[in-house]
């Protein structure tokens, strides 16, 4: 009674799917892509009648899942472990009978249990339950025959042996077995297992049969070929698929046939006239398609690692994206809708998405590039106005402080324009108001953006702003700005120029502070503001008695009540001026006391009128002694006198040093000339050179002599003073013509006769106590006569005046 049921729901439901599967327009589908993969080969896909899928895969596991919008998801499995050959489910989808290599499993679905198990120790390649619950054992290879088995074991009924192999096998629903050959023939026998009938007509080897009702069974080929076969007379009709790929796969949708093969074919073919209808290309090979009450299918294939599902749609507005992929499946201007907001990508097509990436946004009127939904992220405020977008602090105007309506402070609410761009806001009423919104200037203090000369935060005073509302009392000085005196100095004590006296008006500079280290008695130390009545910048109360109403005074040392700007001696109460100085102090001889003790002097001073030149004391005393005595000895004073005598002695003593220096090196070189010369006899060794040459000994007194006629190099002969006795003037001969040749021949260089001879030079000066008789006595009035040569070479006028006659008494006569 239950299976009964069954098939009746199952009826119905093929009834519902044809209906569906009729609307559909095939030429309209496209390939969807895939929409899941399982990572291992299936060998059963099927759909239940509770819209959940039944699957085997190669390992013998049998799942129930569910399938959504193309996903599987498992919701029970049982595990069985095995090498899986072929699955299938039973008309009343309660038991799954798996074949594997060593037997066969049969699986309860409703106690998701094993519920039969068979061992074979030959590979079972299908098995299949019949009308009466007994299950029928395959062998394609091997036995090569189908035995039947009830729940105690074999039965004992089998099939004939088909020598040549089985290729597939199927049950009817009346329980005969059709058995597919390797011979390309089809055996049908009884359900008892005899043989009834032989289909020869395929044409190629069967690898798929399946009864699609109770009058039709179709064989699908190893070549593409299908054949339609009447079960009541066994008539037949065929049809090429248009391909050559091997048959894996017969079922039917409505009033189509499918046929699914190796390499992804899946061909709908027309159930009235047997003809193909549409061919559909996925990949791997297809063991199920399930198709959609509206037209649509999937396409599953088992490949040898994994399982692809893939989906043929619907494109329905022939855009070229089938319905399933395409969001606006009755729109051809869109096809896609990345952020599923129902808002094409396509910019030029109806409705379309300026945010193709942002679900939140999809129009944009101003073009900025932020939405104007203002929901949604990154919305546009001012959707109409492309500069503005934002409004970070809400006041109305943009966050773009260089766009129209833009906000120069985004982040302050109370104020939005700085027509001076000082940094402070026009908005009187705002957060820190420029209280001059048309001057660029920065004071931050006593108010803001107003000019502050000295950038110390407090504006200067103008005829709007005092230094009573605030201002700065001193404009130009940083550190400074309050004057409660208003004397010009700052009352801050850390600031520059610091008013000492902040209670009272004043105009000081600095005061005195005793100091006995210090030479004058006291230091100055900066004291600015205070009272200052004589204005010569000084503390009033800090300076000495008196002093304070003299503009030209401050301290007064000795107290005798003149300041030290003019007390001579600040030290001493009863010296004040200079005159007081040197009167009280005989021992300093400088020009100023020298004139006040002289009384001479100090006449003087009193006799010049006013407006002329008043001489200094030494000026004058010159001028005195000048018109006394006419020397000017007097006009030098003892310390310029003594400073020429100092500087005069330096100079003596380096002179003499460079003098005495030359006259070394020049006696040197005389001494080598003299020695070549004249054998070592220098002119004016003796003062008795003279007196030698009168009496006929002329060089005795020389410290030496030439010894022989080698010393001169042969250059002259050598110098023969013996003469021979004559009329004493055959000496003389070198003056005559004669003698020209000999004398030309000595050469004396720069030595002269006189010099040689000791009478050349002046005599040198000698003391008159050393003065010899002839140099104290008085010169000859006349000279003796000249001989007729002349005066003698080397002689002159008054040599001869004095020594002439002993020459004519030795050598001549008159």
């Amino acid at each position: 009674m239950n299976r009964r049921l069954a098939l009746v729901v199952v009826f119905l439901l093929s009834t519902q799917c044809t209906m569906g599967a009729a609307a559909g327009d095939l030429s309209l589908l496209t390939d969807g892509g895939q929409t899941d993969s399982l990572d291992r080969p299936l060998v059963l896909w099927t759909t239940l009648n509770d819209g959940s899928v039944l699957t085997v895969d190669n390992e013998g596991n049998v799942s129930v899942n569910s399938f959504t919008n193309g996903v599987l998801s498992t919701q029970w499995t049982v595990f069985l472990d095995v090498s899986a050959n072929k699955a299938r489910v039973d008309p009343a989808q309660e038991l799954v009978s798996v074949a594997h290599d060593s037997g066969a499993y049969v699986v309860q679905m409703s106690t998701q249990s094993i519920y039969w198990n068979i061992s074979s120790p030959d590979r079972v390649d299908d098995a299949v339950l019949d009308q009466e619950g007994d299950l029928w054992l395959a062998f394609f290879a091997g036995k090569r025959r189908a035995d039947q088995y009830d729940t105690t074991g074999f039965t004992g009924v089998s099939s004939s042996t088909i020598s040549s192999g089985i290729s597939s096998f199927e049950i009817l629903h009346d329980g005969r077995l059709a058995m597919a050959s390797y011979n390309k023939k089809i055996y049908i026998h009884a359900s008892d297992g005899s043989l009834t009938n032989t289909l020869e007509e395929p044409n190629g080897i069967v690898s798929t049969l399946k009864e699609i009702d109770n009058t039709t069974l179709l064989a699908g080929t190893t070549g593409g070929t299908v054949y339609h076969y009447a079960t009541d007379t066994w008539a037949s009709t065929s049809v090429g698929l248009g391909h050559t790929k091997q048959t894996t796969y017969l079922g039917q949708s409505g009033s189509m046939y499918i046929v699914g093969a190796k390499q992804g074919k899946v061909s709908f073919l027309d159930k009235t006239n047997f003809t193909v209808i549409e061919t559909f290309t996925a990949s791997g090979d297809v063991i199920g398609v399930l198709p959609e009450f509206t037209g649509q299918f999937f396409a599953i294939c088992a490949l040898p690692s994994q399982t692809n599902v893939r989906y043929f749609d619907l494109d329905s507005d022939l855009d070229g994206v089938n319905d399933l992929n395409d969001p606006f499946p009755m729109d051809a201007t869109q096809s896609a809708d990345s952020d599923d907001d129902g808002y094409g990508d396509n910019p030029n097509g109806n409705q379309p998405d300026a945010f193709p990436n942002e679900p939140t946004q999809w129009a944009d009127t101003d073009g900025d590039g932020y939405g104007d939904n203002v929901a949604g992220e990154n919305p546009d405020l001012f959707p109409n106005n492309p500069d503005q977008h934002s409004d970070a602090d809400g006041d109305g105007y943009g966050d773009n402080s260089n766009g129209q309506f833009g906000d120069v402070f985004p982040e302050e609410s109370t104020q939005w324009s700085d027509t001076d761009r000082d940094g402070y806001g026009d908005n009187p009423d705002g957060f820190k108001p420029d209280s001059c919104p048309t001057v660029n200037a920065f004071s931050s203090i006593d108010r803001y953006g107003c000019p502050d000369s000295d950038l110390d935060g407090r504006s200067n005073p103008d005829e709007n702003w005092t230094i009573t509302d605030g201002a700065d009392a001193l404009p130009n000085n940083p550190s400074q700005w309050l004057d409660g005196d208003g004397d010009g100095y700052g009352d801050a004590s850390d600031g520059q120029s610091p008013d000492a006296c902040p209670w009272e008006f004043g105009t000081s500079t600095k005061a005195v502070q005793a100091d006995l280290n210090s030479t004058n008695g006291y230091i100055s130390v900066p004291s600015f503001g205070c009272l200052d009545e004589d204005g010569d910048g000084w503390v009033d109360r800090t300076e000495s008695p008196l002093m304070d109403i003299d503009p030209n005074e401050h301290f007064d040392g000795d107290g005798d009540g003149v300041g030290s700007n003019s007390d001579y001696d600040d030290t001493k109460g009863f010296i004040q001026t200079e005159q007081d100085h040197c009167l009280n102090d005989k021992n300093d001889t400088s020009e100023a006391c020298m004139g006040w003790n002289n009384p001479a002097y100090q006449a003087y001073v009193n006799t010049v009128e006013e407006g002329n030149l008043v001489l200094g004391y030494n000026a004058w005393s010159t001028s005195e002694n000048e018109d006394k005595s006419g020397s000017s000895d007097a006009m030098v004073d003892e310390d310029t006198l003594n400073q020429v005598i100092i500087v005069g002695l330096v100079a003596f003593a380096g002179l003499t040093a460079l003098i005495l220096g030359v006259a070394f090196i020049v006696n040197r070189r005389k001494t080598a000339a003299t020695t070549k010369e004249y054998g070592g006899v220098r002119p004016g060794a003796s003062t008795n050179a003279s007196l030698e040459a009168l009496e006929g000994r002329g060089g005795l007194s020389a410290d030496g002599g030439i010894i022989s006629d080698a010393s001169w190099d042969d250059d002259v002969d050598q110098l023969n003073f013996e003469q021979e006795e004559a009329d004493g003037f055959d000496d003389m001969a070198i003056k005559s013509d004669d003698s020209t040749k000999e004398a030309d021949s000595m050469t004396y260089e720069e030595e002269s006769i006189e010099a040689i001879a000791g009478v050349g030079a002046e005599p040198a000066a000698t003391p008159a106590s050393e003065a010899t008789p002839a140099e104290s006595a008085e010169m000859p009035n006349e000279a003796p006569p000249l001989p007729e040569g002349g005066l003698p070479d080397g002689w002159t006028l008054d040599q001869w005046r004095w020594y002439g006659h002993e020459w004519l008494a030795k050598y001549g006569k008159n």
